[in-house]
């Protein structure tokens, strides 16, 4: 857990936004493993094939990329350059998590609103075997877009009130940056 996702700081609120989609993410890849291990063996023992399974292995794979993205970006698991960042400054550090919260807040802003556009369109567009419309597979990208926005508006809300954890989610890197002045 993140240091400022302490309950008692936060709420209970701010918790379970941020456990929940843990646990969807963690169950969806358990259903997912289940059912690709059912299909492949149904297919491979048995002879069965089942029309439906490359679709509904589809849409669950798209969920849990959207919204571990979205995990990835409260946790800070984004791409960085570390050696780089470590050798700055206090200062010049925070300058660029400030700047890298901001780039990624205004990103999953532009993201989102691309995403409800997309979606508005795909009611048109059904799944052929499942029969559902795409919309679901969209809805992924549009929740995943609005999640960012949460995530990235509060690491750059820790990151003004200089409460910033490293990528790897621990209070390590401030207890560094308070070493090295």
């Amino acid at each position: 857990m993140l240091p400022s996702e302490n309950p008692t700081r936060r709420g209970v609120a701010w918790l379970v936004l941020v456990r929940v989609p843990e646990l969807v993410l963690a169950l969806l890849l358990a259903v997912l493993v289940v059912f690709l291990t059912l299909a492949v063996v149904g297919r491979y023992v048995f002879d069965i094939g089942i029309a439906w399974s490359d679709e509904l292995a589809r849409l669950l794979f798209v969920w849990i990329v959207f919204l571990g993205f979205a995990v990835a970006i409260r946790h800070r698991g984004n791409i960085g350059v570390e050696l780089l960042v470590d050798r700055l400054s206090r200062r010049s550090r925070r300058r660029i998590m400030l700047l890298q919260d901001t780039a990624i807040l205004a990103f999953a802003v532009v993201f989102t609103w691309q995403a409800a556009v997309t979606l508005r369109f795909s009611f048109m567009q059904r799944l052929p075997t499942l029969e559902v419309t795409i919309a679901w597979l969209y809805a992924a990208v549009l929740v995943a877009g609005v999640m960012m926005i949460v995530y990235s508006a509060a690491n750059l809300r820790d990151t003004l009130r200089a409460r910033s954890p490293t990528p790897h989610g621990d209070a390590a890197g401030e207890d560094a940056i308070r070493r090295s002045e």
